[in-house]
């Protein structure tokens, strides 16, 4: 069945699957996938996408806009975002066994030594290594506050680069994160250190497991709205 459609200003697809209402998601590529129960009409559909379309619209003008600026190098001044604050990248080059991070003043200062690499490339895995550091601290930390507070003990923590998924629970009782979250704010950090926490009472998304969430979040709506708003945003640094 086809499943590409268009409006007079942007073009959505369609997927159908068992799920109980229609989701709107934007990928990181500026594609509007729409996710329906089977059974839903194409025109309902369509309706419920033009009356969406100025939210749509505002989200495909931010991936334009950041895709023009992703042309500029990575280089001093280049726009980062570390626990929801907009940082300035400056390099600096030294003498040093290690790449060190210092957030000072509004500015990302990254200290390395130019002989381990001064091309953009190098640049860059320098400081997605350094967010995965900082995400394996500060999601450890969060991680063992929370298990407190919800009464559950996760076997083991890993931090992932997942293109899709912030973080995940499984049946053996392990927690893997998208080192990526590190660049939201800390209540968004920790609201999805408590889903998946509360994924080990609850291994579904059942009004119980909702319950449970917001028994430690009361505004976890909030939380999980700038995720969905603004997540992408995230998902496309450094890709």
């Amino acid at each position: 069945m086809k499943n590409s459609h268009k409006l007079s200003t942007f073009n959505y697809k369609i997927f159908r699957k068992k799920r109980k209402t229609i989701g709107i998601k934007i990928t990181n590529k500026g594609e509007v996938v729409v996710t329906s129960p089977f059974g839903i009409s194409d025109e309902t559909i369509e309706n419920i996408v033009k009356k969406k379309s100025s939210w749509i619209l505002s989200k495909l003008n931010i991936i334009k806009d950041e895709k023009l600026e992703e042309k500029t190098s990575l280089k001093n001044g280049y726009k980062l975002l570390y626990l929801g604050i907009q940082l300035k990248l400056e390099l600096f080059y030294k003498k040093t066994d290690n790449c060190d991070l210092f957030i000072d003043n509004g500015s990302f200062k990254v200290y390395f030594d130019g002989n381990i690499g001064l091309g953009e490339d190098a640049i860059k895995n320098h400081i997605i290594d350094i967010y995965k550091n900082q995400a394996k601290k500060v999601l450890i930390e969060r991680t063992k506050i929370y298990s407190k507070l919800i009464g559950v003990n996760p076997l083991k923590v890993t931090i992932k680069s997942q293109k899709t998924l912030w973080g995940s629970c499984s049946s053996k009782r392990n927690i893997n994160y998208n080192y990526k979250i590190i660049m939201a704010p800390m209540e968004v950090v920790d609201y999805i250190v408590v889903h998946e926490l509360c994924h080990l009472i609850h291994m579904n998304h059942s009004k119980q497991y909702w319950n449970t969430v917001q028994s430690i979040l009361p505004d976890y709506k909030i939380r999980r709205r700038w995720l969905k708003d603004n997540g992408f945003k995230l998902m496309r640094f450094f890709e």
